[in-house]
This record gives C-alpha cells, sequence and structure tokens, in this order.
C-alpha cells in the first residue's frame, strides 16, 4: 500500500511539474513590443509603417522619408508618442494664387473678398485709362476703401 501511495505521489509530481514547466503564456496579459501606423500626406512614402511601441512621430518622420518641401509642420508635435493604428496626416501648406490688378480678368478679380461684378469692372476700367504702378492705387477705384483693401493686399499684386 505505501508503494502504491509513494507511486502515485510520484506520478502526481511529475506531472505537477511538467505542466506547470509549460504553461501556456496568457496572451492578454502579454504586450506586444510593435505596433502599426499609417502616414500620409505631404511626406515622401506614405503608407503604414510598423514600429516599436512608444515611437513618436519624428521616428515614424524618419521611417517613411523626407518630408515634402511643401509639408506644413506649424501643428504637429515630432515628440508625440504614437498608439497602434494611429494615422498621422502632414498636411500641405496652402498655396496662395495672388491677382494681377493689371491683368486679371474680371472673373479672376471677383474671387477676391469683397470684390463683385461692378467692383471688378470699375478696377478694369481704372487700369485701362492707366496701369497701377502701386498696390494701394487701388483704393482710388470708387467703392475700395480702406478696410476692403486691407482684406485683400495679400491676394494681390501689379
Amino acid at each position: 500500500m505505501k508503494r502504491t501511495l509513494l507511486f502515485f505521489c510520484a506520478i502526481i509530481f511529475f506531472v505537477f511539474t511538467c505542466f506547470n514547466r509549460y504553461t501556456p503564456i496568457d496572451l492578454k496579459l502579454a504586450k506586444p513590443t510593435l505596433m502599426e501606423v499609417e502616414i500620409k500626406g505631404a511626406i515622401s512614402n506614405p503608407g503604414v509603417y510598423t514600429l516599436k511601441r512608444n515611437s513618436s512621430i519624428s521616428t515614424l518622420i524618419k521611417r517613411s522619408g523626407p518630408l515634402l518641401e511643401n509639408a506644413d509642420t506649424s501643428r504637429i508635435s515630432f515628440t508625440h508618442i504614437l498608439q497602434d493604428q494611429d494615422v498621422v496626416v502632414i498636411p500641405k501648406i496652402k498655396e496662395i494664387k495672388l491677382i494681377s490688378l493689371n491683368s486679371a480678368t474680371k472673373e479672376e478679380l471677383q474671387t477676391l473678398p469683397g470684390i463683385g461684378p461692378s467692383i471688378a469692372q470699375r478696377i478694369i476700367d481704372y487700369r485701362e485709362s492707366s496701369t497701377f504702378q502701386t498696390l494701394e492705387q487701388i483704393k482710388d477705384v470708387k467703392g475700395i476703401g480702406e478696410a476692403l483693401f486691407n482684406k485683400i493686399q495679400d491676394k494681390i499684386c501689379l
């Protein structure tokens, strides 16, 4: 009886030791060491990149190639820590097309804020009698005062 009891104890000890040593890891408790992040916009190589956890936007930009010349980084924190499945968009600088006072069509002049069809026609009539030599000269056109000039001065050229 003692032998049988010792035999069963040995088997239980053996089984317990074997299964305890090879217990599978609980996947919910194990944290992945990598993450996937997408980058798009004004970047040389947009796409999905695999990075180490706790990587910053700066690391992502280094991996995805240099920024394009028209990249607007004024609202981007390069030290921001990314999370898995994040999407980073690098905006482009908006290019402002300047309107020439001396050669713009009536339709082009009307794209300026506060300039309607009648004021656009007055600008065209004014430049037919004399070309604009300075931007401030547009205030000589009836209907364009200091306030309207301040609105459009960054959008016009000679």
